[in-house]
């Protein structure tokens, strides 16, 4: 398993010469990507079907639980970084801390997921996925990961997202008579125009 490993992630990471364009793309997909998603999970509240919005916080929460249930395998299984080991070709900079599993993987499936499961944005869901999809494999390109760290990812993210269903019909009944007026309170304190932030009342 661990020669497997090895071999997959020789067969992805960098090769001894690669392109610029490749190099600058992949560097943006594995650290600037991840950063939208909660632009995206903030615009789809704001401006998304207010009926969906239970899905939205019930997959932020699988998110945030799916980050916590990293911090425990973490901990339960140390992995060093393919550059620890001298292995590969490392093209950007990283701390030498515990590459098992990807936090970054981890939170860009457990959302993309999750917007799937609980109907919240089904298509912003797949088009989360696919960048999650395209992050992993960035990570492992630049010489951060092993494949078997992307792999508990998916099994970490998608498993929680899909727990994210679970969680919405709490969220609307319990957590969304707290959180909607809160913000609608904040929107008029504001004086945020009603045309740009739409009131769900």
């Amino acid at each position: 398993m661990l020669a497997l490993n090895s071999q997959l992630f020789l067969l992805i990471n960098a090769s001894a010469q690669p392109y610029p364009t490749t190099v600058g793309l992949a560097e943006l997909a594995a650290s600037g990507v991840i950063f939208l998603v909660p632009i995206l999970l903030v615009g789809l509240w704001i401006w998304g079907d207010p009926k969906r919005r239970p899905g939205l916080v019930a997959t932020a929460i699988a998110a945030t639980v799916a980050l916590s249930a990293n911090q425990l395998l973490g901990l339960l299984w140390f992995e060093p970084r393919p550059f620890m080991v001298g292995l590969g070709r490392t093209l950007i900079t990283h701390p030498p801390e515990n590459s098992f599993p990807s936090d970054h993987t981890t939170f860009m499936l457990a959302v993309g997921i999750g917007l799937i499961a609980t109907r919240a944005s089904p298509a912003w869901g797949k088009v989360v996925v696919i960048l999650g999809l395209v992050v992993a494999w960035s990570r492992i390109y630049l010489g951060l990961h092993f494949p078997v760290d992307m792999l508990a990812s998916a099994l970490v993210g998608g498993s929680f997202g899909a727990v994210a269903t679970l969680l919405t019909r709490v969220t609307a009944r319990y957590l969304m008579p707290l959180i909607e007026p809160v913000y609608d309170a904040g929107l008029r304190l504001l004086h945020l125009p009603a045309r740009l932030f739409p009131r769900k009342t």
